[in-house]
């Protein structure tokens, strides 16, 4: 039986993939992450560095803002 790669080796790859200039496999691989957790600020940032590197800007500011909008969310959420 096959495993299924989990969010964090799909971030980890994105992560080595922008690393290596490689930003079109980055952003496949952060979205895959994103699947994985539909709500993790770390999938919608490296989506975000991706989109930078492929100089889609406006898109990457919307993956930021929605990273933070999730970010907030969650820190709402612990406190309370």
């Amino acid at each position: 039986m096959m495993s299924v790669p989990s969010a964090t080796v799909f971030a980890r790859r994105a992560f080595s993939y922008l690393m290596n200039d490689q930003a079109e496999l980055a952003l496949r691989d952060a979205m895959q992450a994103q699947v994985c957790i539909p709500d993790w600020s770390t999938a919608f940032y490296l989506q975000a560095l991706a989109l930078s590197k492929l100089g889609m800007e406006t898109d990457a500011q919307d993956m930021l803002n929605d990273g933070e909008a999730f970010e907030a969310k969650r820190s709402n959420s612990w406190h309370g």
